[in-house]
């Protein structure tokens, strides 16, 4: 009898899944396990889900389980997580933390902070995508129950047409830990004339109004969700793809890898999967505004012979397998 995988979060009522991360490991595991809510169906509330499949599951995948302390309802839910986990370890399962981030992107809180707490506790083995939260897993958990894996790649994207050209193309959901506001207020940037086109769905009204104040001259900004085969050719189009991302509560995207795949160049902070993509070649970091400008003088481009290594080497089934054989 095949042992049942859980990997949370479920899909939300309201959003589905905002990324593609969670469904692609269900479906890399699928041949391996039984993978319970397979067909990806949206849930109402993140820690009800936790709680109902704690009891049937036998190895349970845990990313972004501290978030819960910001959600609707917040401590009735954060009290269902923390009983799911509870659970899970009395009945002996495995579980396997996904530490994506250093903190929430929107902060900590109480909850959160004891959710996180009890998440390394119970945790068996703890998967970390960059070298900063490796580090503070290890002071939690120790080496040993540490992995450390590159955030996983789908396959490398045709070449497309060229969308419209830019120096500079910041895209993806737009949320106020992007730090695109203070980005484009810096003077540095504001005054340097660069083609910096801005485009992703922003739902914070204020945030959306700053940033179109500040979306002056060669900068323009279209708050739209665009859907992928537009971002690949908006890469296509651009000298870099940059991540503004402010300090702290960052350690990988998944926009970052998509920008790879599509064949951009992507720059961004020195901190994270940014800096471990430096190390290789494939990003360039930076930690004040106007260094981007030297960035773009250099001429920088990703080596794409480079790329095509690291992407092969670090794909879904690659990653999954690291999964499979610690669980199994």
């Amino acid at each position: 009898m095949r042992q049942k995988v859980y990997a949370s979060p479920s899909a939300s009522k309201k959003l589905g899944y905002p990324n593609p991360y969670v469904p692609n490991l269900k479906k890399e595991l699928s041949g391996a396990f039984d993978v319970l809510e397979a067909d990806n169906r949206p849930c109402l509330m993140q820690g009800g889900a936790l709680l109902r499949n704690s009891v049937k599951g036998d190895i349970f995948l845990l990313s972004f389980v501290e978030t819960i302390a910001f959600h609707r309802l917040a401590f009735i839910q954060t009290c269902m997580a923390l009983l799911a986990l509870d659970i899970m370890k009395l009945r002996r399962r495995t579980i396997v933390f996904f530490f994506h981030n250093p903190r929430p992107h929107k902060g900590e809180n109480v909850l959160s902070r004891m959710l996180t707490r009890r998440l390394f506790r119970y945790a068996d083995l703890v998967v970390t995508h960059s070298g900063n939260t490796a580090a503070i897993a290890r002071e939690k958990v120790g080496e040993d129950k540490v992995l450390v894996c590159p955030i996983p790649f789908e396959p490398a994207a045709a070449p497309v047409a060229k969308g419209p050209e830019c120096d500079v193309l910041i895209w993806g959901s737009i949320f106020p830990y992007k730090g695109i506001a203070e980005f484009i207020a810096d003077p540095a940037i504001a005054t340097s004339g660069l083609k910096i086109d801005i485009i992703g769905e922003c739902r914070d009204a204020a945030l959306a109004e700053k940033i179109t104040a500040l979306a002056k001259g060669s900068i323009q900004f279209e708050n739209r969700r665009a859907e992928m085969e537009e971002v690949a050719s908006r890469v296509a189009g651009s000298r870099i793809v940059l991540f503004p991302y402010l300090p702290g509560s960052v350690s990988g995207s998944g926009s970052l890898t998509d920008t790879l795949r599509f064949g951009g160049n992507p720059v961004g902070p020195d901190a994270g999967a940014f800096r471990d993509l430096a190390a290789q070649g494939l990003c360039k970091v930076y930690s004040k505004p106007s260094e981007v400008l030297e960035i773009l003088e250099s001429g920088w481009k990703v080596d794409a012979s480079r790329l095509d290594r690291y992407i092969e080497e670090n794909s879904w089934s690659a990653f999954a397998e690291k999964i499979i054989k610690f669980v199994r």
